[in-house]
């Protein structure tokens, strides 16, 4: 399992904000890719300020564990065959933390990705599409060895005329969306 530390800003963004930026050319590599969200049945993860997902993107799959800490997000990553939370490596790794070894399936995302990079991080327009709404963001993720480049966001939106208005991860709004429909 690799293990990364994961540091981004989020803000939404407006349908006409971000028709404005695909024009100009700014984002280019548009992907698709589905997050399907799990946890351990005795809620370990989301109890812990954290998540379990699954990453489908052109055809392959990629497990990341996400645990909040105070400064950024530990990530542990590694590549699975399929959509099946079930394997001995995912397994193992989940009972560093919890005895618990059933999972359950939380739900998804589906979003249209469009990036580009510069020389602090990578920067993301997602068009996210859940069970029952969609929404817009930009997500500003930093390159390794860089801890703090919140100016440097915030100085971009201003020049894409973008008001910065966080946003919450996509699981937070899944979780939003099921906790209001159940």
């Amino acid at each position: 399992m690799e293990k990364f530390a994961e540091i981004e800003y989020k803000t939404f963004v407006s349908g006409d904000a971000a028709s404005a930026l695909l024009a100009q050319g700014v984002f280019t590599q548009g992907q698709l890719q589905t997050n399907f969200y799990y946890d351990t049945k005795d809620r370990y993860f989301t109890s812990h300020r954290g998540v379990l997902r699954i990453r489908e993107k052109n055809g392959q799959y990629r497990f990341t564990a996400k645990l909040k800490q105070d400064s950024h997000v530990d990530e542990y990553e590694c590549d699975v065959v399929a959509n099946s939370i079930s394997t001995d490596k995912i397994i193992d790794f989940t009972k560093q933390f919890t005895s618990n070894e059933e999972f359950d399936y939380l739900g998804k995302t589906t979003t249209y990705r469009y990036s580009y990079q510069d020389e602090y991080g990578v920067w993301c327009l997602d068009f996210n599409v859940f069970k029952y709404t969609s929404d817009i963001e930009i997500e500003y993720e930093l390159h390794e060895g860089f801890d703090d480049a919140k100016s440097h966001f915030l100085d971009q939106l201003k020049l894409w005329n973008i008001e910065y208005k966080p946003s919450e991860s996509k699981f937070q709004r899944l979780m939003k969306e099921k906790d209001s429909t159940d």
